[in-house]
């Protein structure tokens, strides 16, 4: 609450109370906002979560709880209106789990807004719902911004880059984990009505606070339990991470790999819209290194050659080195509009490219697998470059993983949300063609082409005027 900064943004452990300082929070600036000529303190606040009964069962209940005597809610405008003394203040509860709902949101006329567990949503609409704010009242409102709750999010999701690298405009607070000394909230927490008349420090009370995150700790996975009890950054535990028995970075992640001379570069390529390259190579150990990733988003194959591919292949560790593309098989398949597939744009960009054996998952993954369960030279048969290769690196850590479905089955498929599972792709292609036996044959291959390929032609000087 000192802070001044338009976007504020308190994450932390389950039961820290942010919802509640987010009520207040907005109770206080309706009650800042200077009278309007009509005397009233007029402001409008829109409070967002993911779906509308979410918001009727946390955040409207907590209101209504709190504020009680002075609130009244209407159903059919899904609106909490606060009324005591000269202050009016109308609070609108937006679902954002429809397109409509959306627009209801970006047209409104705001003085503020609150994210309540803003990473259930699109960090995508920060940026048209600031926008937003400062509307209203006429002639001007006190203040305006946004604030936001939050668990810890995901390593390396949108929300997590947003908190880590946030803009000028945002102030982030992350709070104490629940098993820590200063942990917030503990006296409030888990009580009952003897500890409730012991004073707020006393220790029986915090500890009886603590024993809230003590249950946690004992009937939660380790993913939930390091984001939501400890709070730290860390896996989604939506789901079962594909590579978490067989993947371990201390043990497959290395920094500044580089590559060794006269060995094909294997790039696996993943097309689509958001194409992905992974560049590997096989070295005379017989380990695979896994050596860059090249992105692109919303964004086609021949751009991404040309903006993202070609330059990171001209750097100067990859000069004078063979270079292969393995890619998704179904890049075979012609467009409906051109007689021209994703191979055809890879040779005539002068890449030499060959489709992957299969496009099945299993025996994609099982590749992967075959990998990082592998030995070579004493270590890893597989190594990736942590500095280089982050993305590809957080989804083998468990963002890329496998969801459940709405009666919790585990699903047959990686989910496909986010960026994980572009760079999978591209890097199950690799793997497959790195086996000994296709490693070879594509080694072979390309090394007949350049020799089939013809020299430039001797110009004698006399040609030159």
């Amino acid at each position: 609450m000192r802070s001044h900064k338009f976007g504020r943004l308190i994450a932390g452990p389950v039961g820290s109370g942010k919802t509640l300082a987010c009520i207040f929070e907005l109770l206080r600036k309706a009650c800042e906002q200077v009278p309007g000529p009509d005397g009233l303190r007029r402001t409008r606040f829109a409070i967002t979560r993911q779906t509308l009964i979410q918001l009727r069962n946390t955040v409207l209940k907590d209101i209504m709880f709190w504020l009680g005597p002075l609130a009244e809610y209407k159903v059919s405008e899904q609106c909490v209106y606060i009324r005591f003394g000269d202050v009016y203040s109308e609070w609108l509860l937006i679902p954002l789990e429809e397109e409509r709902d959306q627009q209801r949101l970006l047209s409104s006329q705001l003085t503020g807004a609150w994210m309540s567990e803003c990473t259930e949503v699109s960090v995508n609409l920060v940026a048209p719902l600031s926008g937003r704010c400062g509307r209203y009242p006429n002639p001007y409102a006190t203040w305006k911004g946004v604030i936001a709750d939050t668990n810890m999010p995901p390593e390396g999701s949108d929300w997590h880059d947003f908190m880590v690298n946030p803009s000028k405009e945002w102030d982030i607070f992350i709070q104490p984990g629940g098993m820590e000394p200063d942990a917030e909230n503990l006296a409030w927490l888990n009580q009952n009505k003897e500890t409730l008349e012991l004073p707020i420090n006393d220790p029986v009370r915090l500890e009886t606070g603590r024993g809230f995150y003590r249950r946690l700790l004992a009937n939660n996975n380790p993913d939930y339990v390091r984001r939501y009890v400890h709070a730290q950054y860390g896996n989604d535990p939506s789901g079962t991470a594909v590579y978490r028995t067989t993947f371990k970075r201390s043990f497959h992640v290395v920094d500044n790999l580089e590559p060794v001379a006269n060995r094909l570069l294997l790039v696996g390529q993943d097309f689509g819209r958001d194409p992905w390259s992974v560049i590997t190579q096989v070295d005379h150990y017989g380990r695979l290194l896994v050596l860059e990733e090249v992105a692109a988003k919303d964004t086609g194959l021949v751009q991404h050659l040309s903006m993202g591919l070609r330059p990171a292949l001209m750097q100067e560790r990859y000069l004078g080195k063979p270079v292969a593309i393995i890619g998704d098989p179904s890049g075979r398949n012609k467009s409906s509009l051109y007689e021209i597939n994703e191979f055809d744009i890879l040779e005539s960009e002068g890449f030499v490219a060959f489709p992957a054996p299969t496009n099945d998952l299993d025996r994609r993954i099982s590749a992967v697998e075959a990998w990082l369960m592998g030995a070579r030279a004493g270590g890893a048969a597989v190594l990736i470059d942590g500095s280089r290769c982050p993305i590809l690196v957080r989804g083998c850590e468990g963002g890329y993983r496998f969801g459940f479905t709405r009666d919790g089955t585990s699903r047959p498929k990686p989910d496909k949300k986010g960026d994980a599972s572009h760079p999978q792709d591209a890097f199950q292609y690799a793997a497959m063609a790195s086996s000994t036996e296709m490693h070879h044959y594509i080694g072979g291959r390309v090394m007949n082409m350049g020799r089939r390929q013809p020299r430039s032609p001797r110009v004698s000087a006399l040609g030159w005027t």
